[in-house]
């Protein structure tokens, strides 16, 4: 009788075990190797530090918005490492001086196209398929182009940071859901912006 117990009580431990080791090697294989997260669209709140100070007047930076792609590479389980480039586009309000007669500048609609590249570094508590990551952006974004043309030696890019919190919910072997919340700070030229950005990613 003793036996039969110990069998029946034995059976669902090896089948716990069994569970345990296969959702082990499943919780890892995102975790391993080379890994690509884009983010068709980041939305990016934020706003100008004081007035950046043009030719003939001022502008301060308002909403815009981003998209990316990061190529990177699992250290280990819990570090990875990347390279990232993006395409953003940042809108800010021209306040021209009362001297300014030319009417073809843009005042509410004026926008800065720049390309962020970046080193990537993301922390992960957890090895799991669903899980927290912290992340460190550190990188540089030259100006490709200006809405108003004058303007673009004001706005000729700089360096950036943004640090952040992301969420990675597993949806298959293959790819990932990735928002994230982020703190970022950018000069343009001699001017500083900083907000807060959202984003929507897919790990690959």
């Amino acid at each position: 009788m003793l036996q039969i117990a110990s069998r029946a009580l034995l059976l669902p431990l090896l089948l716990i075990v069994t569970i345990l080791t296969q959702g082990q090697s499943l919780k890892t294989k995102q975790e391993k190797g080379y890994f690509n997260i884009t983010t068709p669209a980041e939305l990016q709140v934020m706003w100008s530090i004081d007035s950046a100070m043009l030719n003939e007047g001022n502008a301060r930076f308002k909403a815009g918005f981003e998209m990316q792609t990061i190529n990177g590479y699992f250290v280990n389980p819990q570090f990875s490492v990347g390279l990232g480039v993006g395409l953003q586009f940042s809108h800010y309000k021209y306040y021209p001086s009362a001297a300014v007669t030319d009417d073809t500048l843009h005042a509410h609609g004026a926008r800065v196209t720049s390309l962020p590249i970046f080193a990537d570094f993301r922390y992960y508590p957890r090895n799991s398929i669903n899980g927290t990551m912290f992340l460190v952006n550190a990188g540089y974004a030259p100006a490709l182009q200006t809405s108003n043309k004058e303007h673009k030696p004001f706005f000729n890019g700089g360096p950036f940071l943004k640090l952040g919190a992301a969420y990675k919910f597993y949806i298959s072997d293959l790819l990932s859901l990735v928002p994230s919340i982020n703190f970022k700070a950018q000069r343009y030229g001699d001017h500083t912006v900083a907000g807060g950005t959202l984003g929507l990613g897919l790990m690959f």
